[in-house]
């Protein structure tokens, strides 16, 4: 049983700091089964989790099956990387040593070997994403780039990056200092650890929302429409300039696992909730913040 919004959860009077109620709504939800989800990603408000171990499944806002798009017997994927402006991924996959170009409206992919260095060192959840150009770094401080016409991985020089890319430079150099929740295009979501606060950075307009940490954080959080939104296994907070502005539960044996925004603009967000019992039977869920 899941509690949702004000009205079923036991924390009926949520307010931030100038007295505004907010309450968490559920929208819609689905049941998953015959699935291991350990996948969640969402972009231009489809919903893209991992199809077992085969490939991805894509939803719609409503949590209706959009389509199943088979890559190879044995993904594991680690990362998606997002096109801002495109309906086209990057699956980073280190357990199978490639990366797969995905596009998401002709289920085009690609598959691009790894080289020596990411296999060994890993990569960043710090990327940046233009045109064809996808700038990433490695866990050895090397930048590496695909080129997503070519469908090509090369390493690039650090003086270069510093150069051209300006704004990567700077994100990249800033993301060691801090501790990453969501990684993307000109824009990081972290916990700074001096002065315990939770950011939002947006690099590209020189825009930080800012909140203090009322609690303990998640496994998670993510921000989306001025909130950040803090995931447990036992529930999710809304946190707004220092205070807990709204919540839900969840019953054991259900469990939160992950959440993610539905787009960049709107205050919706999905929710993956599990049983601890049994790996292939979740639920989808779609909440909105009002």
């Amino acid at each position: 049983m899941l509690r949702a919004g004000c009205g079923d959860c036991p924390y009926p009077a949520h307010q931030n700091s100038r007295g505004v109620k907010l309450m968490i709504n559920l929208q819609s939800e689905c049941f998953v089964e015959d699935n291991d989800i350990y996948v969640l990603e969402c972009h231009h408000g489809i919903i893209i989790v991992n199809n077992n171990y085969s490939g991805i499944n894509l939803y719609n806002k409503n949590l209706e099956l959009l389509s199943t798009i088979d890559i190879f017997e044995g993904i594991l994927i680690h990362t998606v990387y997002k096109n801002p402006y495109k309906n086209e991924v990057i699956l980073y996959c280190p357990d199978n040593k490639v990366f797969v170009y995905l596009n998401i409206d002709t289920a085009f992919q690609k598959v691009i070997d790894f080289n020596a260095d990411i296999d060994e060192c890993g990569l960043s959840n710090i990327y940046f994403w233009s045109g064809h150009e996808v700038i990433m770094l490695c866990g050895n401080k090397r930048y590496y780039r695909i080129d997503t016409s070519l469908f090509s991985l090369q390493e690039l020089d650090m003086l270069g990056i510093e150069k051209e890319y300006p704004t990567v430079h700077k994100m990249l150099n800033d993301s060691s200092k801090y501790l990453i929740f969501e990684g993307g295009t000109e824009k990081l979501t972290y916990k700074d650890r001096i002065n315990n606060e939770i950011v939002n950075f947006d690099y590209m307009n020189d825009i930080k929302i800012v909140s203090k940490i009322p609690n303990k954080l998640g496994h998670e959080v993510i921000y989306l429409n001025g909130i950040f939104l803090s995931v447990h296994e036992e529930f999710i907070q809304a946190i707004k300039e220092g205070n807990e502005v709204a919540r839900i539960d969840t019953v054991s044996p259900n469990i939160f696992l992950k959440a993610r925004k539905l787009t960049e603009q709107s205050a919706n967000f999905i929710v993956l909730r599990g049983i601890k019992s049994n790996a292939e039977q979740c639920f989808l869920s779609h909440y909105y913040i009002n």
